[in-house]
């Protein structure tokens, strides 16, 4: 199973915003964040990086990005 995440840029974070930064992240989950960030893509994706990418308000890669679980079922996925 899984499940579908979307990426979308965002404003630089206030003071009480939980902000993970890029290197901090898994291996699977920055495969996962550059390959939907390069394709701009809605994208089915492991539970266990989806779980590790939404934790945050905002992740700070090139720019910042807010990573939200959407509809849970998916036709598509990300392999990382």
């Amino acid at each position: 199973m899984t499940l579908r995440v979307t990426v979308s840029s965002a404003e630089p974070a206030a003071d009480q915003t939980q902000v993970c930064h890029f290197d901090e992240l898994s291996e699977q989950a920055k495969d996962c964040l550059v390959e939907m960030v390069d394709q701009e893509i809605v994208a089915g994706v492991d539970p266990d990086v989806a779980t590790e990418l939404v934790t945050y308000d905002l992740i700070k890669f090139v720019e910042y990005y807010d990573v939200q679980l959407s509809d849970p079922r998916v036709s598509g996925s990300v392999s990382a």
